[in-house]
């Protein structure tokens, strides 16, 4: 696979793992994103990343992190994501990820191709509660296949732990999400859908499939092993939205810190 787009991969949702978005009714994207949508989130250097909106659709997403990339969100007719497609600096490589709905308007496949060759497809079932409950992965590359299981666990509307195994391995537990404020989450609704597309790949994605922003959350390697803890504090303005937020993250006993300020167009 492109290492650099893999690289992307991580670093773009390594920072937007406090993002979170789920619906329970059969018109997943009727969220509030009309309302207030999401604008840009800067540093103390400016923008890291800049939405642009059609409507109530979040079309694309572009992100300045150390590699420069641009998602793009294509729809169907019934204004539900139909693909997403990764394009990384000046690479000629296109990641593309289509959905699969069944007649709820619910995801229950992805797949995952890279120039034009599929990879990699998901397959989701869900719980009584229309939470997702387990995933099931697929993936062949380079001749060799790789198949791999992730179950979910819920505290309330919250992703509390992921387990995930690969083949006949006995499962690790691959995130916990420890802490979450009493805030609607604020990402566009549409980054549920890219979460989605992404189980397989990592484990820092997780915190997207439930209803409040992620406060405290740890990240695990293959070996159930902590690989990264992530400690996030915000500061709402009067419609329970973030302004201003301060991450810090621990990983390989280093310690990253970051401040974020956040811009919604409210009408």
């Amino acid at each position: 696979m492109n290492r650099n787009i893999v690289k992307t991969i991580a670093i773009l949702f390594m920072v937007m793992t406090v993002f979170s978005c789920r619906k329970k009714d059969n018109d997943p994207m009727a969220g509030s994103d009309s309302k207030c949508p999401l604008l840009s989130v800067s540093g103390i250097k400016g923008s890291i990343r800049e939405y642009e909106w059609v409507a109530s659709r979040l079309i694309r997403v572009y992100s300045k992190d150390s590699i420069p990339t641009t998602l793009l969100f294509r729809y169907n007719t019934k204004n539900l994501p139909e693909k997403m497609e990764i394009q990384t600096g000046t690479s000629t490589s296109k990641y593309i990820i289509t959905f699969l709905y069944d007649d709820k308007n619910k995801v229950v496949m992805t797949k995952t191709s890279l120039s034009g060759v599929e990879f990699m497809h998901n397959d989701f079932l869900y719980n009584s509660e229309n939470n997702i409950a387990s995933i099931t992965t697929s993936v062949e590359l380079f001749g060799k296949k790789v198949s791999g299981k992730t179950r979910i666990e819920y505290n309330g509307d919250n992703v509390s732990k992921v387990y995930s195994s690969i083949d006949n391995d006995q499962e690790s537990l691959a995130f916990w999400g420890e802490k979450y404020d009493d805030k609607k989450q604020f990402c566009p609704e549409v980054y549920k859908y890219a979460a989605m597309g992404f189980v397989g790949i990592a484990n820092n994605f997780f915190s997207f499939f439930g209803e409040n922003n992620m406060l405290e959350g740890r990240i695990y390697d293959g070996k159930g092993r902590v690989d990264q803890k992530t400690t996030i504090s915000y500061l709402y303005n009067k419609d329970g939205l973030p302004t201003k937020s301060e991450t810090t993250m621990e990983r390989n006993n280093k310690i990253s810190s970051e401040t974020n300020s956040y811009i919604f167009a409210c009408k």
